[in-house]
């Protein structure tokens, strides 16, 4: 298995120049469809930001970066897993497996397709093969329930007026060719056969081409079958702009965001159906934050407003400049009480408890105190993922403010974010290592 942060491997059947053009094409889309939070923030310079960032390559070699995901192509899958896992000797990928869909299953900006009965599932020895499954197994069950229909413009030529009459149309093909009695009309029935289901059926054709178990394709074939009635063509990203989902339908909003991914990743061939190239490639400083916060608004929602990547204030005011973004911030329902909260996906291996910083970098350090300073809030929670399953013990700074007697409290507080068990512990573990640290 890889890991974030890797040493050099060789390439060996892949091709680093295909590979490296279907990486820019996927950093491409990438930029504009789902990491805006994060490149907000990226410090990389400007010329850098537009070469990707997936892969280091070093002649026939490459290296790992800060993404956890897969890229498939030609037949080829490179895997790359999160790096709190890599000193687990006897860990499994069945159980890192379980662990990152259950961290996407409350990922809301990531918007993964999810149900939630469905997460003990562990036949897929792969994450592009468990993805799929999911995949499907979420629109299958969509499709079966909530059969999507929506009023869809055609434009024809029909005996009597319906809708509007294309007047234009009309002079064209009905007056001067003689066809008097062929009225080219406008009208917006009511079909199944639309847009967005016919993208659908297209994506499960593509993917069927890539999975491999049974299970999967079973589940893949079961949703052509209902989509039966509807026109088998392909199709691209751009038909998906044309879709507009009605407030009934919102169960069907991550089926469309995925089925845009799919197709935005897709390297055509002359065959439509050729086996499919495409990545999932995630910053895994994103992936921490956004579950943090999911995760947080479930179970302390009703105690807590959750406000994830709040940016409403500056540093400064004279000029407007220096905008602060906090990953979560808290305002307690009754009191009022603010608490700003950092994720930080920076394992402190080997913590040495005698270290007055307790692994805490300078600048995070400084940028915590400016944002507390600003905001008017004494209490600041700087969040670590755990490197083993004993936790490090929380510990809080006090930072006399200079100006009063008032303090700031930055409390460092390593939580539960994977064991050697199963994701289910951590969810108990890790609401009640919150619990605490938010002294609920």
């Amino acid at each position: 298995m890889l890991f974030e942060y890797s040493t050099y491997y060789p390439l060996d059947k892949l091709n680093r120049k295909k590979l490296e053009s279907f990486l820019q094409q996927v950093w491409k889309e990438r930029y504009i469809a789902y990491a805006e939070e994060f490149l907000e923030e990226d410090t990389t310079p400007e010329e850098e930001k537009r070469y990707q960032p997936f892969l280091k390559f070093d002649g026939d070699t490459f290296r790992t970066q800060n993404f956890i995901g897969f890229i498939q192509q030609d037949g080829e899958a490179l895997e790359i897993y999160p790096k709190v896992f890599k000193r687990e000797q006897d860990i499994t990928k069945a159980l890192i497996l379980d662990h990152i869909f259950y961290w996407f299953s409350y990922c809301s900006k990531l918007h993964f397709p999810i149900l939630e009965a469905s997460l003990d599932k562990r036949e897929a020895d792969s994450l592009p093969e468990l993805l799929i499954w999911h995949f499907a197994n979420y629109t299958a069950e969509v499709i079966a329930s909530q059969p999507y229909s929506q009023y869809q413009e055609v434009a024809e030529a029909l005996y009597s007026p319906k809708g509007r009459i294309d007047f234009s149309a009309y002079i064209r093909n009905g007056l001067t060719t003689g066809n008097y009695h062929h009225i080219d009309c406008v009208h917006e029935p009511f079909l199944y056969d639309n847009t967005l289901n016919r993208v659908i059926k297209y994506v499960c054709r593509l993917l069927q081409s890539s999975a491999t178990l049974s299970s999967t394709q079973a589940l893949l074939q079961q949703i052509t079958f209902q989509l039966d009635e509807v026109e088998d063509i392909p199709c691209s990203a751009s038909d998906l702009d044309t879709v507009t989902l009605n407030p009934l339908f919102t169960a069907y909003a991550p089926i469309v965001e995925w089925c845009r991914r799919i197709l935005n990743q897709q390297l055509y061939s002359s065959n439509t159906y050729d086996k499919l190239q495409w990545a999932l490639l995630l910053p895994m400083e994103y992936v921490f934050e956004d579950f943090m916060a999911g995760f947080i608004r479930k179970h302390f929602g009703n105690i807590y407003k959750v406000h994830s990547q709040k940016s409403d204030l500056y540093l400064s005011v004279h000029p407007k400049a220096f905008q602060m973004q906090h990953d979560i911030f808290l305002e307690h329902r009754e009191t009022g009480e603010k608490i700003i909260i950092d994720t930080k996906y920076k394992p402190r291996w080997d913590l040495n408890q005698a270290d007055v910083k307790q692994g805490v970098a300078q600048p995070d350090m400084y940028q915590m105190v400016s944002y507390a300073y600003r905001r008017g809030c004494n209490n600041v929670i700087l969040l670590y993922p755990n490197t083993s399953e004993e936790l490090a013990s929380d510990y809080t700074f006090s930072i006399p403010s200079g100006l009063g007697d008032s303090s700031i409290n930055i409390t460092v507080c390593e939580v539960p974010f994977w064991n050697a068990v199963t994701h289910k512990k951590v969810e108990e573990d890790l609401k009640i290592s919150l619990a605490n640290v938010l002294e609920c």
